[in-house]
């Protein structure tokens, strides 16, 4: 159900300049990061994440600013690699550029294998307040507390996309086509790599033993599952209005993609295309955007 409230152009714009802007820094694994409050102490780097139903903490920092856990065994956490139980914690606030979200149970991470320091995710649940302007090129990100006039955002003629949701989750998808071939795409400004399974690469007449390939890095997510992914280019990818030419990725058989999606062509839309727009992310609306940043491409 949709409601839509009549608004005068003076509260518009009072929507609008209540919007703020926070840096997106490099974390030395190279996940972007933006300073969270946490309990009105910090900043501390998140990694703000459309492909997280709910914010989280990892375990070092949980212990570090002694989160109190939430009673009971805990609960189920699927990730990339696989699911999880793990714990709960009660924060009582998170803060992203002024805009809080109270009362939050957060999900305990296992601390990262690679470099990363980053103290937690915020999630979807933070997103649903605001619309959330990725500006991977100006290396900011804007939020725009609900409600807002999207015009003044996006611009009057912005051509938006109606995403999907991704059954049993709070995950927004696309309808991708990779060299042609079609498949879908879950929207995931976590992931520093786009992914595609195995059975999406065959498709798109990708061949991940030609010597343009190699192996990468592992990836452990919440299940602490290692999987080694086989990065190379993979040709063009189009999403919706977003044309990513002479793309690279990861091909790797992510039980995520395999649960959710039942063996279709199934990928994961990593922050190294996105890399290239300014992402607008409406999440309660499932409704986004991909526009031209006025900053160059790096």
């Amino acid at each position: 159900m949709i409601v839509v409230m009549a608004r005068t152009p003076a509260s518009m714009a009072a929507d609008v300049t209540a919007g703020a802007q926070a840096p997106l820094s490099l974390a030395r694994d190279g996940h972007d990061t933006v300073p969270v409050y946490v309990n009105g102490h910090g900043s501390y780097p998140f990694i703000l994440d459309s492909g997280a139903d709910g914010s989280a903490v990892y375990q070092w920092f949980a212990d570090q600013i002694r989160l109190p856990k939430e009673k009971g065994k805990g609960e189920d956490l699927s990730g990339q690699t696989g699911s999880a139980k793990v714990a709960m914690y009660r924060v009582d606030s998170l803060s992203l550029a002024g805009l809080p979200i109270h009362d939050v149970k957060a999900f305990g991470l296992p601390n990262r294998h690679d470099a990363g320091r980053q103290a937690g995710v915020l999630g979807n649940d933070f997103m649903d307040k605001a619309v959330i302007a990725f500006d991977f090129p100006c290396r900011t990100v804007e939020v725009y507390p609900k409600p807002v006039d999207l015009g003044a955002v996006v611009g009057r003629d912005a051509e938006s996309v109606k995403a999907g949701i991704d059954p049993g989750t709070t995950l927004l998808t696309l309808p991708v086509t990779v060299n042609g071939f079609a498949g879908v795409a879950v929207l995931d400004t976590g992931s520093r790599r786009t992914r595609l399974t195995p059975s999406f690469a065959r498709g798109a007449g990708i061949d991940t033993t030609a010597p343009s390939f190699h192996d990468d890095e592992p990836i452990y997510g919440t299940s602490m599952n290692k999987l080694v992914p086989r990065t190379g280019p993979i040709g063009e990818v189009r999403v919706a209005t977003a044309v990513f030419a002479g793309a690279k990725g990861q091909v790797v058989d992510l039980p995520v993609l395999a649960q959710d999606f039942g063996g279709k062509p199934a990928m994961l839309l990593g922050a190294d295309l996105m890399g290239r727009y300014r992402l607008v992310y409406d999440h309660e609306a499932r409704t986004v955007w991909f526009q031209r940043s006025r900053c160059p491409v790096r």
